[in-house]
């Protein structure tokens, strides 16, 4: 009996055995699979160019690491992180991050798979920062008179690599400008150029002009120059700072010349009106004899003149077209073999638009009380450039949509006729108020208030109310 009962206990633990889940200790290849790990880098700012494994870079550049793991179920790894210099630098897949230390460095994605072992994908990155080139403390200094081209010019600065891991180069260019940049008047320095008179990459913080009649373009007596100095290292990087100075040519012992500046108070001149419209010149003698008579476009308001014989002079700017604009006069001596800087002309704008009512026929009415109607007529008229207004209802301001305007723009005015169309709801028993104001570039104000009638009419009333 005993044989029959551990003959049946060894059968029931056969078939148990055999019904249990023993594949799991059985060798799978599934985690055999290699695994294949890239890391690249790219530039923040640059995010849609092609991404790298070896770049050269700023300091101040943020850069995104990017580690990709094939296959990326994590059964098949550990874990992994990432190292800059051989010291920790992020544990993150992908991250965003600085190297501010100049120099080469080592940037490692790591990674730990299933069964110990250790994968590793380098990058390469050279951290410098830009060269630098002293603003101040450079020669000729800003203004200097009398330099000659047939004897050479000589130009110096200060620059170089704050980290001492690359070459510095310096770009150096000077300028014939066309006119002066639109900016505040202790910003005078800044020129806009017609074009370049040279530009040139150096290897030292100095440059001498010879004057060489092979030259396209050449320094020419008594004239107006720009130069400026950037510095560039082998890397591509360029400094944050710039050397910009200006100088005068010499003229011969019996001559010399004038600098003058013209500024308007209407700041869209030089943008909307650089096409239109004319600078007129005048520059007179001791005797008031005319000199010189010379027009210019509203976007050339740097200009010398040269030659002219020593002595005094009086200069007059004016704009004929728009005559909103007065005249303004500067006098000045002129020394020989010098160009004298002349006080700056302002052409000042002190009228504001003009505002009239407009009847259906089409005439011009002078009044200020008018009669409700359904639309209103208003014409605007300045000569001096660029206008806007703004109309009020009774203090609220009316938008768009209650009005539109028909423009008509030539070289001396701009006017608008304004078509007001008013809703069946602005009809009331009583006066009511309409105020226009309008505004020109020069910051002139026309304000008019209009009293409009109360409209015969009985005015609608709106859903829901008794009659």
């Amino acid at each position: 009996m005993k044989r029959i009962f551990l003959a049946a206990f060894l059968i029931s633990l056969f078939l148990l055995s055999g019904c249990s889940d023993s594949d799991q200790y059985l060798y799978d290849n599934d985690d055999a699979i290699a695994l294949q790990i890239h890391a690249e880098m790219v530039v923040s700012y640059e995010i849609d160019s092609a991404h790298v494994r070896a770049d050269t870079v700023s300091s101040r550049d943020t850069m995104i690491f990017i580690g990709e793991i094939n296959p990326d179920r994590q059964a098949h790894y550990r874990e992994y992180y990432w190292t800059l210099d051989g010291k920790d630098f992020s544990s993150d897949m992908n991250f965003m991050k600085s190297v501010t230390k100049a120099g080469h460095h080592e940037i490692c994605f790591v990674v730990i798979d299933f069964y110990g072992d250790t994968l590793r994908d380098t990058l390469q990155l050279l951290v410098t920062n830009p060269p630098i080139v002293e603003p101040q403390g450079f020669i000729p200094a800003i203004g200097s008179q009398g330099l000659s081209p047939k004897e050479g010019i000589t130009f110096a600065w200060h620059g170089f690599d704050p980290d001492s891991i690359s070459k510095v180069y310096y770009r150096f260019e000077i300028r014939e400008p066309k006119g002066l940049a639109y900016t505040y008047d202790i910003h005078q320095n800044f020129y806009t150029a017609s074009y370049s008179i040279l530009d040139t990459l150096i290897e030292t913080p100095y440059f001498t002009y010879w004057d060489n009649p092979n030259f396209y373009h050449r320094l020419e007596n008594l004239k107006f120059y720009t130069w400026e100095v950037r510095a560039v290292n082998e890397f591509g990087l360029e400094s944050d700072t710039v050397v910009q100075g200006n100088f005068f040519t010499k003229g011969n012992r019996n001559e010399g010349g004038i600098q003058a500046f013209i500024r308007f108070s209407n700041e869209s001149l030089y943008d909307s009106y650089s096409r239109n419209g004319k600078i007129h010149l005048d520059i007179l003698d001791s005797l008031s004899n005319p000199v010189v008579e010379r027009e210019m476009g509203l976007d050339t308001n740097q200009v010398v003149v040269s030659p002219l014989k020593p002595g005094k002079y009086r200069i007059i700017a004016s704009l004929p077209k728009l005559t909103d604009f007065s005249p303004d006069t500067a006098e000045v001596v002129i020394l020989p073999g010098e160009i004298a800087i002349a006080d700056t002309l302002r052409l000042l704008d002190t009228i504001p638009p003009s505002n009239k009512y407009l009847t259906p026929e089409g005439l011009f009415q002078d009044i200020d009380t008018l009669d409700f109607k359904d639309t209103l007529r208003f014409y605007f008229d300045e000569y001096g450039g660029n206008f806007y207004h703004n109309f009020f209802w009774n203090g609220q301001e009316l938008r768009g949509a209650t009005y539109y305007q028909e423009r008509f723009s030539n070289d001396d005015r701009t006017a608008d006729t304004i078509f007001l169309m008013l809703p069946k709801s602005y009809k009331s028993w009583t006066y009511q108020l309409l105020s226009i104001n309008a505004y020109d570039y020069s910051g002139n104000l026309n304000s008019k208030t209009y009293v409009i009638r109360p409209s015969l009419e009985r005015p609608e009333l709106k859903g829901g109310e008794d009659e």
